[in-house]
């Protein structure tokens, strides 16, 4: 069993399903509702549970009734959640998610720009013995201390690079591997053809950049060429969190020594999997799941 280590944001997810997403002001129904953990970081971090290994969660949330309810659900799910900070006086990051019938979601998500930024207190101890390190861009700070902790240590790491408030060029270049979204890739290189975009990430950076572009699939390079990972072909019911569930199974296939091509594949059924059940991270696949998903499909 692998020890991967996931540092970032954690939210509550109030998630509806609708008909239809909004298209202006009015009042509307839901046809369903689920509240579930997520975030990029803490989602990721249910994945890796999820699949067999061993997952601490590090990040900082505020010491009110949702913050304490967070560390709740991430603990039932397996996450170590003993470096989890919870300030006093502040308020913790929650998201309203609508989903429509095609799993498509619209989102709004309030972090407070008042919680403490500063990272100082994540120690090496608190990396101590890991096998692997994800973090993501919502809390920079946090990922840019614990991503050069890593190098020090000499453990792996992964950077989930979707998009940010700030520049992020400077984490990239901390991390051994980079998976971006399209926006996150289109901010960092300020151009839209996927191809040159890794090209120059890949001429600038020493990590390793690779795209996830939903329903397109997965892309990266290969000796200057670029690969393509298809997507899984599902009906789709929601797909909230399936990015950040993607980098987690990334992780594991790393921590569990696949080859690249491999690790994208892996990642990328759970990603799929984890769509077919509405409700974010509580769609999130156990690995006889996926292990029976893809043992059928190479019979």
């Amino acid at each position: 069993m692998a020890k991967i280590v996931c540092v970032g944001m954690a939210c509550l997810d109030y998630l509806f399903r609708v008909s239809r997403l909004p298209d202006g002001g009015g009042k509307f129904f839901a046809e369903d509702y689920r509240a579930a953990p997520g975030g990029p970081a803490a989602a990721a971090g249910i994945a890796v549970a999820a699949l067999g290994h061993e997952a601490r969660f590090i990040g900082r949330l505020g010491d009110d009734q949702v913050g304490r309810d967070l560390v709740g659900h991430l603990g039932k799910r397996g996450v170590d959640v003993s470096a989890v900070r919870l300030i006093d006086g502040h308020t913790s990051q929650v998201s309203s998610v609508l989903i429509d019938h095609t799993g498509e979601r619209q989102i709004v998500n309030y972090s407070s720009s008042a919680l403490d930024p500063d990272p100082a207190w994540i120690e090496k101890r608190h990396l101590a013995e890991a096998d692997f390190l994800l973090t993501d861009v919502r809390w920079p700070e946090g990922a840019g201390r614990a991503l050069k902790l890593a190098q020090e240590l000499g453990i792996p790491s992964l950077i989930d690079a979707d998009i940010a408030p700030v520049d992020i060029s400077g984490l990239i270049d901390l991390a051994t591997y980079t998976i971006f979204s399209e926006r996150g890739l289109e901010m960092v290189s300020a151009q839209k053809d996927l191809h040159a975009s890794l090209a120059l990430i890949n001429s600038s950076s020493p990590t390793w950049p690779a795209v996830t572009a939903g329903e397109k699939g997965s892309y990266w390079l290969e000796q200057g060429g670029l690969q393509k990972c298809p997507a899984e072909v599902v009906e789709a019911v929601d797909t909230c969190g399936a990015g950040d569930v993607f980098h987690g199974g990334f992780a594991v296939a790393m921590a569990e020594h696949k080859s690249v091509a491999e690790a994208m594949h892996f990642a990328g059924v759970v990603a799929a999997l984890k769509c077919l059940t509405f409700g974010g991270s509580l769609g999130v696949p156990p690995r006889n799941a996926v292990d029976s998903y893809l043992a059928q499909r190479e019979s």
